[in-house]
């Protein structure tokens, strides 16, 4: 794997980490609000159409087991209802560059993702961060709008030997042709459907 993908997995990393301790600069967090458990906030990124989310819920399991599940690309279709399928490029220990496909949502395109994802360990937290990239294997699929993640990930904290705590942050340009303030208006729900899945799947597994 070429070193600037290992890097940008690593950069993925410290920009996740900035939005969830509120020092990246650029990202402004709006009021926080409570829907089924999980806690939602947007943040409006300077410069960017497209507005970040932040979402946080407990999960009845370890949070090594959660890591292991959500960093598992043979998992993603299970535990993410919009994934279609995720294939490896190619992988040097944590890092991996991705290609991943989106279910349609009618009437507009499916999306597609190609990705470096990285995972890594600080102290007790573990983070989980993707960014697009450009590879030569994976050019562009004219079936699909290629879409653009900014930042995305998880950071997973323990809270006990079979509780953990769950952040989800996205930050992406789904392309195409729907302007960003529709997604943006409806962006909050999608996350908590998502984490809400974690819980139906992996609450008390280990």
């Amino acid at each position: 794997m070429d070193d600037a993908f290992i890097a940008i997995g690593h950069k993925s990393i410290e920009e996740l980490l900035a939005k969830d301790n509120n020092t990246d600069e650029h990202t402004t967090w709006g009021e926080a609000k409570m829907s089924h458990g999980v806690k939602v906030s947007k943040g409006v990124v300077a410069g960017n159409p497209w507005n970040c989310i932040k979402a946080t819920a407990v999960v009845e399991c370890s949070a090594k087991f959660l890591a292991d599940k959500l960093n598992d690309p043979n998992e993603m279709s299970t535990f993410d209802e919009m994934t279609d399928n995720c294939r490896v490029i190619e992988v040097n220990g944590v890092t991996s560059v991705r290609y991943v496909q989106a279910k349609p949502v009618f009437p507009t395109t499916a999306r597609d993702f190609l990705v470096v994802t990285a995972m890594e360990e600080r102290g007790d937290v573990i983070a989980i961060g993707t960014k697009s990239i450009k590879h030569p294997a994976v050019p562009e699929d004219p079936l699909f709008v290629r879409a653009l993640t900014h930042v995305s990930g998880y950071i997973i904290r323990p809270l006990g030997e079979h509780k953990c705590e769950v952040t989800l942050i996205v930050h992406m340009d789904l392309g195409g042709h729907m302007p960003p303030a529709v997604i943006n208006l409806l962006s909050s729900s999608s996350p908590v459907k998502l984490l809400q899945h974690f819980q139906h799947l992996y609450n008390h597994k280990k």
